[in-house]
């Protein structure tokens, strides 16, 4: 019976010891560790890709035809017959100052010289009859003279009084209301006429070496930010002689004309797209990847390629086309449908094991 009740703990026992070596290797965490281990990625597919037409630039209108006009007399505004934008035609009164002091100045002044003249005709006769000294004659002339000259003033000042367009084109800037006094020369209304219109924009020095070395023709267009959905085309003009030393870039200066149903202003912002010189003429495709995806060793430049089916990366040596811009282009080194990491390869090494990274 002893015999018995010690073989029953001796099983009870086994099987205590059996059961832990079971549960201990059942939470054994083997693959979740090699998962944990793993490092998170943002991974990209490579694929090929279209070249891109064109580049965009931020770009700002200017003007070369820009007339800042004024009164050629003070006075208090009369009236002001034009608004900020509207088209006018050369010859168009686009403001008046109030007339009647001028007038009035005019009015006086016309007697005057009538007066000093025939005085003047009189004195030229009675010379001849010898009824009249010479100095006597020399006088009226002289008075004829001053007042002509006063009636000439008054005659100007009341035309000075009127502002008149110069020239076809769109008020671009108001400066003055009625009833306002303003003085001679002081800025009343800017005009800009048709063409002259510029924008300006800075191109890597990079890309205007590659764009002297083919046509431009056609190449070009601005979008107003006022008007996104119409394409203005453009004309190269000229490029500066000097580049930035910071920025490494040059500015670039397009020619264009405003379409009919858009008043163009100077400081308005824009967008100016220009045809991408690096694009092949063929339009072949090309493997395009980002930027924060290359890592540079001495002067290579190689990618971190993912193996798919383990997720270990390895080094891949790549060469790729001088460009700018947030992607570039990849001559050698890849395929499509390899994926690489797309950012963060200062912190990888040979044979490090990646998991996919979301948000």
């Amino acid at each position: 019976m002893l015999i018995s009740s010690s073989r029953r703990l001796l099983y009870l026992f086994c099987f205590c010891i059996i059961f832990l070596l079971i549960a201990c290797d059942s939470n054994a965490p083997v693959d979740t560790n090699k998962e944990l281990n793993a490092r998170p990625a943002k991974l990209f597919l490579v694929g090929d890709h279209q070249q891109i037409d064109f580049l965009s630039f931020p770009a700002v209108v200017q003007s070369k035809k820009l007339s800042v006009l004024s009164f050629g007399v003070g006075g208090t505004v009369d009236e002001v017959l034009v608004a900020e934008a509207q088209k006018v035609k050369q010859g168009d009164v686009l403001a008046t100052l109030d007339k009647r002091d001028l007038l009035a100045q005019l009015s006086s002044t016309r007697a005057q010289f009538k007066n000093a003249n025939t005085e003047y005709q009189r004195a030229l006769r009675l010379i001849k009859e010898d009824a009249i000294s010479q100095s006597k004659l020399e006088e009226r002339k002289s008075k004829r003279d001053v007042t002509k000259s006063q009636f000439d003033t008054a005659e100007k000042a009341l035309q000075d009084a009127v502002i008149i367009a110069p020239y076809a084109g769109a008020i671009a800037k108001v400066s003055i209301e009625q009833r306002q006094a303003v003085k001679s020369g002081e800025a009343a209304i800017s005009i800009l006429g048709k063409g002259g219109l510029e924008a300006k924009i800075n191109l890597p020095s990079s890309l205007v070496t590659k764009a002297g070395k083919r046509k431009q023709q056609n190449s070009s267009y601005l979008v107003l930010e006022a008007a996104p959905s119409q394409r203005i085309p453009t004309v190269y003009k000229e490029a500066s002689l000097e580049a930035d030393a910071i920025s490494q870039t040059i500015e670039v200066t397009f020619t264009f004309d405003a379409p009919d149903n858009l008043v163009i202003l100077p400081g308005m912002n824009a967008v100016a797209w220009i045809n991408n010189p690096t694009k092949n003429q063929s339009g072949e495709t090309v493997i395009s990847i980002p930027l924060t995806a290359i890592a540079i060793d001495g002067d290579k430049k190689y990618v971190w390629l993912v193996d798919t089916d383990t997720q270990f990366v390895s080094k891949r040596i790549i060469t790729v086309a001088e460009d700018v811009g947030e992607n570039l282009n990849v001559l050698t080194g890849l395929n499509v449908g390899d994926t690489i990491v797309a950012a963060g390869t200062s912190y990888l090494s040979e044979g490090v094991k990646v998991r996919p990274w979301s948000d």
